[in-house]
């Protein structure tokens, strides 16, 4: 092996080491700020009935909590199996879009659901809303990206030639 291929794979393993920080970062992010809004919904349902009370109170904050835990754990787990692979693969092809990222969360949030069994479907279109925060980390996702893809577009354009002086 070479100096070269040596640098090659550290720098790979950088790139990908600051893009599951990226994903993560954007997972934990969008789960506060669904599990804020699946409490607030919940709490302003409850006050629309008239029927809030500590109780009540604990139980909007729990169920928001688990959902918290339970979107964190998933994106977890999306990141590793799915985020990084891709990123990989579409690094390799110099391809930095948004809409393959947005496209494979909205596709593992549809699986988590069919998983939990609860699809959208006819029946059920509100259950169409859990597909948002996916959505919303893919897009935070490739917000905080944005600024390395333009780096490395600008370092595959303008690729430094190597002069030698013997």
């Amino acid at each position: 092996m070479t100096l070269q291929t040596d640098n090659d794979r550290v720098i790979a393993s950088i790139r990908t080491n600051i893009v599951f920080e990226k994903m993560i970062a954007s997972v934990v992010t969008a789960a506060a700020l669904s599990g804020l809004a699946h409490f607030v919904i919940a709490l302003g349902m409850r006050i629309a009935a008239g029927a809030l009370s500590l109780g009540g109170f604990g139980n909007a904050l729990y169920a928001s909590l688990s959902f918290v835990m339970l979107f964190f754990l998933g994106g977890f787990a999306t990141s590793l199996a799915i985020g990084i692979p891709m990123f990989r693969m579409m690094e390799r092809a110099k391809l930095r879009a948004a809409w393959p990222y947005c496209l494979a969360a909205l596709a593992a949030s549809f699986i988590v659901l069919a998983a939990s069994g609860m699809t959208p479907s006819v029946e059920a279109p509100a259950n169409a809303l859990f597909l948002i925060p996916g959505l919303a980390a893919a897009v935070l996702f490739t917000r905080k990206m944005r600024p390395f893809w333009l780096a490395a577009a600008r370092a595959d354009e303008t690729s430094p030639a190597i002069v030698r002086l013997n």
